[in-house]
């Protein structure tokens, strides 16, 4: 080697380490994992099942105390024969716990719902009504009939009337209604066309406004007697509708537990009799009224003090051909007279004229007739405070 070469100088090169080659954002972020203790699924499950089959038994608990409670209201209403309010109230429970005298009242319940929807109906010359007018007298009365197809396509006869009375008159006139063994001492009868009640019999006396009657009839020849067992259920609606009804269905042998005896002679016929009454507030422009009111030129009583009592009855009378004759004899003669009775009637007991009613009233004085004037007072204080819409 030349000793004036220039010596090599060796280049050396440092290298970053290799963790500061990167940027530090670029470096994943190891987090450290915390193991979790988990239950044993099936631990889970059955406690969450016990929880949910706790809650659903407590629940259970509770519906079925409400229900007994709802139960033994309805049942107290029945009794107190609020009807249609107990029918109510037995609607909105479970109907796999209602026992047979609860399906009882509920079919009760919805006959009176459709004997108020029917007598509340309008009343004119529509839907087939023949009006027979308003009659004169002590009690005007509109009247009317038509003809109707029963289910089974048998034919029959339907009449209704209205009238307006004094409220002084309604407990004498419930009581005429209710004395039904003192029937056949004012029923009107009679001789051409042939044609009476011959016998009225009680059955039965359920509370204080219910009984089963049997009404023997006696008509033309060569009809045979005709024979109808009603049974006739009393109800109070006035706290929620203002009104007092009585709903009248019939009977056929073996009914109410066997109660209903089949006719005791086979000649009688068995015919089918279905309605009732409604007692309510009378509106203020009924055709009775205005008929009174032009006959005294206005001098009548206020509208207030009247009520309306509206009774319809629909009648099968088992024959294939009613004679016209007969027909217009029944709608347009004896239900119109019988009707009249019947006010007349009420009106002697409101004057001290029947002492056999006056007998019979104060007999059942604490039983029924000290009820029947507390409904009455309520009914009327309904209609006075101005809650009942017509």
């Amino acid at each position: 080697r030349s000793f004036n070469s220039k010596p090599r100088v060796r280049e050396v090169v440092m290298e970053e380490p290799k963790d500061r080659r990167e940027d530090d954002s670029d470096v994943p972020v190891v987090e450290e994992k915390k193991e979790e203790t988990k239950l044993p699924e099936a631990s889970v499950d059955n406690d969450d099942k016990e929880d949910k089959k706790k809650e659903d038994d407590e629940e259970e608990e509770v519906e079925e105390e409400i229900d007994a409670d709802l139960l033994m209201k309805a049942e107290a209403l029945f009794d107190d024969d609020k009807l249609l309010e107990a029918g109510r109230i037995l609607k909105i429970i479970d109907q796999s716990k209602l026992e047979p005298k609860h399906l009882t009242m509920m079919r009760k319940a919805k006959k009176g719902e459709a004997l108020i929807d029917d007598l509340k109906s309008d009343f004119g010359g529509q839907n087939g009504w023949v009006i027979h007018g308003v009659s004169k007298g002590a009690f005007p009365t509109l009247t009317g009939h038509r003809l109707e197809k029963g289910d089974d396509g048998s034919l029959q006869v339907k009449a209704r009337c209205e009238t307006p009375i004094d409220k002084s008159l309604l407990s004498p006139f419930i009581s005429v209604l209710n004395e039904t063994e003192l029937y056949e001492t004012w029923l009107p009868s009679w001789t051409v066309p042939k044609f009476r009640v011959k016998k009225v019999q009680k059955l039965s006396q359920r509370g204080r406004c219910s009984q089963v009657i049997i009404v023997t009839l006696e008509v033309p020849w060569p009809i045979a007697s005709r024979q109808v067992v009603l049974c006739a259920d009393g109800f109070d609606d006035i706290k929620d509708k203002g009104d007092i009804g009585i709903c009248l269905n019939s009977l056929d042998t073996g009914d109410e537990d066997g109660l209903v005896p089949p006719p005791e002679e086979k000649s009688i016929v068995r015919i089918d009799v279905n309605g009732g009454f409604l007692i309510r507030k009378c509106p203020k422009d009924h055709p009775a009224l205005v008929d009174r009111k032009e006959e005294d030129n206005g001098n009548s009583n206020e509208e207030s003090d009247k009520l309306l009592i509206t009774f319809a009855a629909s009648m099968d009378p088992k024959m294939r051909l009613l004679p016209q004759s007969f027909l217009n004899f029944l709608v347009k003669v004896a239900f119109g007279i019988c009707w009249g009775m019947l006010l007349k009637i009420a009106r002697d007991v409101k004057n001290g004229k029947r002492p056999d009613h006056e007998q019979a009233i104060e007999r059942k004085r604490d039983s029924l007739y000290n009820w029947v004037d507390s409904r009455i007072k309520e009914l009327l204080s309904f209609i006075q405070i101005g809650t009942l819409s017509i």
